[in-house]
This record gives structure tokens, sequence and C-alpha cells, in this order.
């Protein structure tokens, strides 16, 4: 968490520009929830911790009382191992389920973009797998992405929409 509201904090619109300290954290894996205020002009993201081996996702994740659901799910480099797959994937599906049951957005749905580190072909393959069964997935082509994750970088970024 201290890692990732540091990067919130060097990305917001109204901050100067700062280069990324670039640790990575080994510890149990955590899922980060951000909601952001959409005002215009409006920069303000609160992140919370979310363990997606135990925890639930609920609508009090999103931050507010006005906002029950997350406009887009990011999971970064979040797949390293089978026995992390289904827990990600599953979260992942509670929470973009949270703007399906919200009749006034019915028709704007919540999108999940997963952006990984290829290490192993089998463990990509699964999580692919299993992803493709609850979302409408797209491979995002590697012009529309930095250098840092395009494919010959070791990243793969995908886009899913749940079905």
């Amino acid at each position: 968490m201290k890692l990732l509201n540091q990067n919130l904090a060097e990305n917001r619109q109204d901050a100067p520009s700062s280069a990324s300290k670039g640790r990575k954290s080994r510890a149990k894996p955590k899922w980060g929830s951000a909601t952001a205020n959409t005002a215009p002009g409006a920069t303000t993201v609160v992140a919370k911790p979310l363990d997606w081996e135990t925890d639930q996702v609920t609508s009090s994740l999103a931050g507010s009382g006005t906002m029950g659901s997350f406009d887009v799910v990011i999971a970064c480099d979040c797949i390293y191992n089978d026995a992390l797959i289904e827990p990600l994937v599953q979260t992942c599906v509670d929470a973009c389920k949270l703007r399906a049951w919200e009749e006034s957005d019915s028709d704007n749905p919540s999108i999940c973009l997963v952006a990984q580190q290829l290490r192993s072909a089998e463990v990509f393959e699964g999580w692919l797998q299993a992803f493709y069964k609850s979302f409408r997935v797209w491979h995002v082509p590697d012009e529309m992405l930095i250098d840092g994750l395009k494919s010959d970088s070791g990243f793969v970024v995908h886009v899913g929409v749940l079905r």
C-alpha cells in the first residue's frame, strides 16, 4: 500500500512529474482498490487494501456513498504462479459485477486492464483461459503502449469487459 500510494501521489495530474522509485514488494499478493472523483478538474484518488485470496469485493471499496462501483480495475504484474489465477480472476469478476448491478451504469461497464510480465508461458496461458471464461478480452497492441510495456520488454497488456 505504501508503494501504491507513493505511485498515486507521483502521478497526480496536478503534481509535477517525477521518476518512479521502481521497488518491488515480494509480500503476499494484495489488491489495491482506488477510487477517483471524476468531477471536472478533480484528481482525488483513494487506495484501499484488498487481499484477493481472502477478502470480498463490496461496494464500500469504491470509496463513497454515491459511487458503488469502479470505472476501471487495474492489475499489474500479479500472476506469477498457478495458485493466483483463480482468486485474481474471481476478484476481477466481482469488482466488475458491481457496475453491472447498478442500473444507471448498465451501458457503461467496468473495464479490467491487466498488464503482466511474461515469466511462464503455462501460467500466462492458464490466466488467459480463466480470464476469457468471464471476460471479452482484447490484447492491447504495442503501438498503443509505452516502451516499458511493449511485448519486446517482456510484458503484455489485455483489456477485458465482463461477459
